[in-house]
C-alpha cells in the first residue's frame, strides 16, 4: 500500500508531520479532515518526481548508479523529515526498490541498524556504494542531532551533481550521433563502393592517384581480421599505458595540467573541479564535520591533483595557524574571486555559506559554458564530417580526371 507523508496544523496551530498508508491521496485527505486538521502538504515519496524513480530493474548489469543513490537520498530525506524512524523509512524504500543489488544493500543496512549499529556505521560497510563524503556527512548529522537537515543537504548536493552530468550527456548526444553516423558512412564507402570503382579503373590501365591508393588499401585492411586484432591491441594497450602513467603523481599532474589547458574544454573542466571542491567542502563544514577531517574527505572529490596538492597545503597552513586563502593563492587553478570569497568567509565565520555560494556561481557558469561549447561544437562537427566524406569522394573520382587527361 502506498505511503504518504503529510504536514498539517491542529486546532491550536501546532505543526504536525507524519505518514499514513492508504490506497490513494483522497483517502489520506479524508482521514486528516476527519481529525479536524488543516492540511498544508501531502507528498507520496514514491512519486516525488515523474522523471525520477528507484525502479532500476533495467540498469546495466543491475548496478547501483549515481542516479539511484541521488533518488534514494532525496526520498530518505523526505521520509525522515516526515517523522519516520530509520527502520520504517528504510522499509518503505526497500519495498519500492526494484534494483536487486540496491535492495539487498538496503536490507543489509537495515539489519545492521537493528543489530545496534548507527546509520553511518551500517552505510560504511558498503564503501563501493556510499562514498566517504556520504558516510561522513551522515555521521556528522547523527552526532549533531540534525540527520534530517544533513540528509536534505546531501540530497541537494547529489541532485546538483546529477544535473550537471545529465546536462553534459544530453548536450554531447548530438555530436556523438553525428560522428557515429559519419563513421558508418565512410566505412560503407571505403569497404563496398571504392572497390567497384577500383576494378573499373584498373581495366582501363590507368595508374591510380596516391590518395585513391591510400583509401583502397585502407578498405582492404578493414576487410581483414588482422586489422581489427591490431586495433584492439593498440586501443587496450594504449589505454592500459595511459592509466598506468596517470596512476603516478607525476603522470596524474601531467594529464590534469593538459586537460586544464585544452582550448574551451579546459575552462569547463576547471569550473567543474572548482564547483565540486567548493560544494563538497561547504556541505561538510555546514554539517559540522571538523575542517581538517573535511579537507581529508574533499581530497580526490574534484578528481584533480592540482586541487589535491592545494588541499595538502591548506591542512598544513591550518595546523600552523595560517588562513586558508594563503595556500590557495599559490595555485593558478583558483581564480582571485574564489580566493577572495574564501578569505571573507573565513574571517566572518561563514566559510560554509561562502563556499556554497561559490559552488552555485560555478554551477551557473558550467551550464553557460556547456551551452556555448555545444553551440560552437555542433557546426564544427558537421564541417569535420563533411571534410572526411569529401576526401573519400574525391579519392573515388580523382582517377576519372586522370583518365580524361590520358585520353586527351
Amino acid at each position: 500500500m502506498p505511503v504518504f507523508a503529510y504536514k498539517v496544523k491542529n486546532s491550536d496551530g501546532e505543526l504536525i508531520t507524519g505518514v499514513l498508508e492508504f490506497n490513494n491521496e483522497e483517502e489520506v485527505i479524508k482521514e486528516l479532515r476527519n481529525k479536524n486538521y488543516f492540511i498544508i502538504d501531502i507528498t507520496q515519496p514514491s512519486a516525488l518526481d515523474k522523471n525520477l524513480s528507484l525502479k532500476t530493474g533495467f540498469s546495466l548489469f543491475n548496478r547501483v548508479t549515481a542516479r539511484d543513490l541521488t533518488i534514494f537520498t532525496r526520498q530518505f530525506s523526505i521520509l525522515i523529515n516526515s517523522g519516520m524512524s530509520l527502520i520504517e523509512a528504510l522499509g518503505v524504500l526497500i519495498d519500492q526498490t526494484v534494483n536487486k543489488k540496491f535492495k539487498s544493500i538496503l536490507i543489509d543496512v537495515r539489519n545492521n541498524i537493528e543489530s545496534g549499529l548507527s546509520l553511518s556505521e551500517a552505510l560504511q560497510k558498503h564503501k563501493n556504494i556510499f562514498s566517504k563524503l556520504f558516510v561522513s556527512m551522515i555521521n556528522a548529522g547523527e552526532m549533531g542531532g540534525v540527520l534530517d537537515k544533513t540528509l536534505n543537504d546531501l540530497a541537494i548536493f547529489l541532485e546538483k551533481e546529477n544535473d550537471i552530468q545529465i546536462k553534459i550527456r544530453n548536450k554531447t548526444a548530438y555530436p556523438k550521433f553525428v560522428m557515429s553516423f559519419a563513421f558508418v558512412v565512410v566505412l560503407v564507402l571505403i569497404i563496398f563502393i571504392i572497390p567497384i570503382f577500383q576494378s573499373s579503373y584498373e581495366s582501363l590501365g590507368a595508374q591510380l592517384p596516391l590518395l585513391t591508393r591510400i583509401v583502397i588499401n585502407l578498405g582492404k585492411a578493414l576487410k581483414t581480421i588482422w586489422f581489427y586484432i591490431g586495433a584492439i591491441i593498440v586501443f587496450f594497450g594504449g589505454r592500459y599505458l595511459i592509466r598506468k602513467a596517470a596512476g603516478t603523481p607525476k603522470g596524474k599532474y601531467f594529464f590534469d595540467n593538459i586537460k586544464m589547458h585544452l582550448p574551451k574544454f579546459g575552462d569547463l573542466i576547471r569550473k567543474i573541479a572548482l564547483s565540486r571542491f567548493a560544494r563538497t567542502l561547504g556541505i561538510l563544514l555546514s554539517a559540522g564535520v571538523p575542517i581538517l577531517r573535511s579537507l581529508e574527505i574533499v581530497k580526490g572529490v574534484s578528481n584533480n591533483i592540482i586541487i589535491d596538492n592545494a588541499v595538502n597545503e591548506i591542512k598544513d597552513s591550518i595546523r600552523s595557524g595560517e588562513n586558508i586563502a594563503i595556500p590557495l593563492s599559490r595555485y593558478n587553478i583558483f581564480p582571485p574571486m574564489f580566493i577572495q570569497m574564501v578569505n571573507v568567509g573565513e574571517k566572518s565565520g561563514t566559510l560554509d555559506v561562502m563556499l556554497n555560494k561559490v559552488a552555485d556561481f560555478y554551477d551557473n557558469e558550467i551550464a553557460s559554458s556547456i551551452d556555448i561549447l555545444m553551440t560552437v561544437l555542433e557546426p564544427l562537427m558537421l564541417l569535420v564530417v563533411a571534410a572526411i566524406i569529401a576526401i573519400v569522394v574525391v579519392a573515388m573520382y580523382l582517377p576519372m580526371f586522370r583518365i580524361y587527361q590520358y585520353i586527351s
